[in-house]
Parts: structure tokens; C-alpha cells; sequence
């Protein structure tokens, strides 16, 4: 495992990277995404020294398949091929996860290649209905990840302090994601 540094990044920074990984038989202009310029979304480069050797891109997004107003997505996750398998990419999801819960998201979802479903697994995202194809990239599977358990943990520390104050307990609130 190398160390690399992952950080906020400019939409510009990872374009080249999106194109080489993601998109190499396309255009770079289908690079770029709609969502690039939505004033929540945030790239993250990872970079050993000054080289960029992977990137992801997170940003506020509600799926159909999702009654959650927090949902957020993972978008352009890419690694250098010569990198793969170094924790750089499980570095980049956790950066994405993180950033969601921080302005308080309660699901992070993707659309992830066949070959990455494995790696999305392993971050704790589970696979949300039937293989489908986007047009000239390939099939994908539509994976989501609960994260109401970390933004819960405020929400329980109040409810454990009013289970043992003289105040009435507050209901606990359920899972909004069936598995």
C-alpha cells in the first residue's frame, strides 16, 4: 500500500483521468458531467507527490429509487490501472462517504461497472435491483450505502440522555432503506 494524499480538487485536475479510466474510447467533452457544475459538488484528487492518480466526484442527487431527501452520489471514481489494488480507491469512497455524512447525508449511491461491484461491496454499498446498460460504457448495477447510522449517532446520544433524564424518551427513528 502506497500513501497518496486525497484532497479537494479542481473539476479540470481529474478531467484527464475520467477520460483515460472512465471514457477512453469517447470524447473527453462526455468527461464532463452536468453535475460538475452543481454548487454542492465536490472532486477529490488523490495524488502521490504532484501526479493525480485517481479521483471521484460527490454531490448531492436524489435517485427515483430513493424516498431520502440527503441522497448523495459518487460519480468519475477512477484509479490509475498501475495503482489499482493499493487502497487508493477505498481511500477516495471513504473521502465521499465522509464529506456526505458531514453535510448530512442519508444515502450515498453510485452506478458502478460490473468490475467494480466487488470493490463497492467491501465499502458497504449493497447492489439495488437488476443489472441495467448505459449506452456505450457498459452494464452497471445500482449500489447505495446507508448512512443514517452515522448521522444517528447525534440523534441516539440525545435520545440515551433523555432516557436517563426525567424527560420522555424519543422514538428512535427506523431504517428509511429496505434491504
Amino acid at each position: 500500500m502506497i500513501e497518496v494524499t486525497v484532497e479537494q480538487a479542481r473539476l479540470e485536475e481529474v478531467i484527464d483521468l475520467r477520460h483515460t479510466i472512465l471514457r477512453p474510447n469517447q470524447p473527453r467533452s462526455s468527461c464532463y458531467y452536468p453535475e460538475d457544475s452543481f454548487k454542492n459538488t465536490t472532486h477529490f484528487a488523490a495524488r502521490l507527490d504532484a501526479k493525480i492518480v485517481g479521483s471521484a466526484s460527490v454531490y448531492k442527487e436524489k435517485h427515483p429509487d430513493f424516498s431520502l431527501k440527503q441522497s448523495w452520489r459518487i460519480r468519475g471514481m477512477a484509479v490509475l490501472p498501475e495503482y489499482q489494488r493499493q487502497a487508493i480507491g477505498t481511500h477516495l469512497v471513504e473521502t465521499c462517504i465522509n464529506h456526505a455524512i458531514k453535510m448530512k447525508g442519508d444515502v450515498i449511491w453510485c452506478n458502478a461497472r460490473i468490475d467494480a461491484v466487488k470493490f463497492y461491496k467491501q465499502s458497504g454499498f449493497k447492489i439495488i435491483g437488476d443489472e441495467f446498460e448505459i449506452s456505450g460504457i457498459g452494464p452497471h448495477f445500482l449500489m447505495a450505502k446507508n448512512l443514517g447510522i452515522h448521522i444517528g449517532q447525534t440523534r441516539f446520544i440525545k435520545i440515551a440522555k433523555k432516557l436517563f433524564s426525567n424527560q420522555r424518551p424519543v422514538t428512535a427513528p427506523q431504517s428509511k432503506i429496505k434491504h
